[in-house]
């Protein structure tokens, strides 16, 4: 099969500084197929790489991205050639214990991309295993696709909380999984949703968007011990939003230490808590409260389809794979929701 002679990449080549660069085509191997990228969603996790000084080589980035099968290998039976994909990011070697048992999610060899050491799919073409790619109707936008990867995730969320019309959630972090992760719960028809963040303008949107509540909580004193203060807030939001006992559900969505304490005070006893932001390594949680009040830690593109989720509103600006460096920058801003990439321009 002869290869692309063009193949563009968003590259890190140190803290806060990408490049484009031409990086070779992988050949397509017999279970393969070969996708040209069109759009691709910048991510949180993305961003973290651009900005760290520790990355150990010159990786390309992203891993939200969908677009056409150009080639398919011999022992492919299942895509053909022109169908539009999603790319599942996590590449699963389909081996090992868990991958056997139906569990590629969690498989001991898996390389996700554009996490350090491995490439990711901000580029113009990228080649996986066929059984690593998702097809999508064409009624959805490029734009919508590159955001389908985190819808997934926030779906997968809902799942392992058991969103369902009689419950109260809580979600910590209005960035694009929080509110992904309120989209959700919506078309879950969760009774009551009362979001939070740092940043009024976010929250305005989250109200928007479709939350019950939008909150900026206040800054902690100095003073104050974090767990005391997130109690103290805690409360008083369970009281001034009727929510009695407390929240069935809450979703910590920022990464940061305060919040992952907040979600769990936030929480009526036998709730649910779903930890979704990556932050520190290491995260003080308040062990005693998992134990005394019995806590738990626990189709995105069927719901694109039928217009149970709409995420237009979220797609707030698109770059050329050639501005990359542009678009990280305005990421690392945070004046933007939701970022996508055409990888072709």
């Amino acid at each position: 099969m002869t290869l692309p002679e063009s193949n563009r990449a968003c590259v890190w080549v140190g803290a806060r500084k990408v490049e484009v660069q031409q990086r070779p085509v992988k050949p397509v191997g017999a279970n393969d197929v070969l996708v040209k990228i069109i759009s691709t969603g910048i991510c949180g996790s993305d961003c973290h790489n651009y900005e760290s000084d520790k990355v150990s080589r010159q990786l390309v980035l992203g891993h939200e991205s969908s677009g056409i099968i150009e080639q398919v290998g011999p022992s492919v039976t299942d895509r053909t050639v022109g169908q539009r994909v999603a790319v599942e990011p996590g590449f699963a070697c389909m081996d090992c214990e868990f991958c056997l048992r139906g569990n590629p999610n969690t498989c001991a060899n898996l390389r996700y991309c554009g996490m350090d050491p491995t490439d990711g799919t901000l580029c113009q073409y990228v080649t996986c295993r066929a059984s690593m790619t998702v097809p999508i109707p064409d009624r959805i936008s490029w734009e919508e696709a590159g955001s389908i990867q985190p819808l997934a995730i926030a779906v997968q969320l809902g799942r392992r909380a058991n969103l369902g019309a009689h419950q109260s959630l809580a979600i910590l972090g209005c960035g694009p999984l929080g509110l992904l992760i309120l989209a959700v719960a919506r078309a879950y028809g969760v009774k009551k949703i009362v979001m939070f963040d740092v940043e009024q303008s976010r929250v305005d949107f989250a109200v928007k968007y479709g939350a019950d509540a939008g909150l900026v909580p206040p800054a902690r004193e100095q003073s104050k011990e974090s767990l005391a203060f997130a109690q103290e807030y805690a409360t008083k939001v369970i009281k001034e939003h009727g929510m009695s006992n407390g929240f069935d559900v809450t979703v910590e969505a920022s990464g940061a230490e305060i919040c992952a304490q907040m979600a769990l005070c936030l929480l009526k006893n036998g709730g649910t808590c779903i930890q979704a932001g990556l932050g520190k390594p290491l995260t003080s949680v308040p062990l005693f409260m998992l134990t005394a009040r019995e806590l738990t830690i626990k189709d995105a593109i069927d719901l694109l389809a039928r217009g149970k989720v709409d995420l237009k509103p979220l797609i707030t600006s698109t770059f050329p794979l050639t501005k990359c460096a542009e678009a990280f920058e305005a990421q690392h801003a945070r004046k933007d929701i939701k970022i996508i990439i055409m990888n072709q321009e």
